[in-house]
């Protein structure tokens, strides 16, 4: 089964489409994954079963749908932060903007947390998952090697693909835990990652001072 979904073109499909997502979103948020069936959302939705698997042949392409929305919000809004950087101290701030941001869309939204906790479980959500973890990857690399133009993108990629990974574990971690935790647990994960930045700084300046004494 294709877990592809297509956007319907006529007004009113668009319209219970959205209904079946907003449906979606609330039950999952309350109950969290596997305890809601499409039965049930149909069925809170107020449409026949056969509409919803008309637009969702299954529940994977469904949470799918949601997951990509969260997806591109949270892109969206890392890339919105960090096109403005220009300096590793630039960075450090951003990070921590962006890092306190996601924390509270994490706190407003039970739906979000409790999708992208269950999302490691269901196979066909990985890939996916993956491919957003390498994409806002891409958007640590870019703006590290604009602040830091002398290093080379092998040399970033490592640690992006790791702190795009974890940050999504930590943010969930935080949201569980009693609440002076979270904020020591949030002030440690900046910590470490004003740490490797002020590595890559580092870098850069040996890097910059090699390339003089050879030219």
């Amino acid at each position: 089964m294709s877990l592809e979904f297509k956007i319907p073109v006529q007004t009113r499909s668009r319209d219970r489409v959205e209904l079946i997502l907003k449906t979606a979103r609330e039950l999952i948020g309350e109950k969290g994954i596997d305890a809601v069936s499409m039965r049930e959302i149909a069925q809170t939705a107020g449409i026949q079963i056969g509409s919803l698997y008309q637009y969702f042949p299954g529940k994977s392409v469904l949470l799918l749908t949601i997951m990509n929305q969260y997806y591109d919000s949270l892109y969206e809004e890392t890339k919105r932060i960090l096109e403005p950087v220009r300096t590793i101290v630039e960075l450090e701030v951003a990070a921590e903007i962006a890092f306190k941001q996601f924390i509270t869309i994490f706190q407003k939204d039970p739906a979000l947390a409790n999708l992208w906790a269950g999302a490691r479980a269901i196979p066909e959500l990985v890939t996916e998952d993956n491919r957003d973890t390498y994409r806002n990857a891409e958007l640590i690399v870019k703006t590290t090697l604009r602040c830091l133009p002398i290093l080379k993108e092998s040399e970033v990629r490592p640690f992006a693909l790791y702190f795009s990974h974890t940050i999504g574990m930590v943010i969930r971690f935080v949201r569980e835990i009693e609440v002076d935790h979270g904020k020591a647990v949030m002030k440690e994960t900046l910590e470490i990652l004003k740490l490797r930045l002020r590595e890559f700084e580092k870098l850069a300046k040996q890097k910059s001072k090699q390339k003089k004494k050879g030219s």
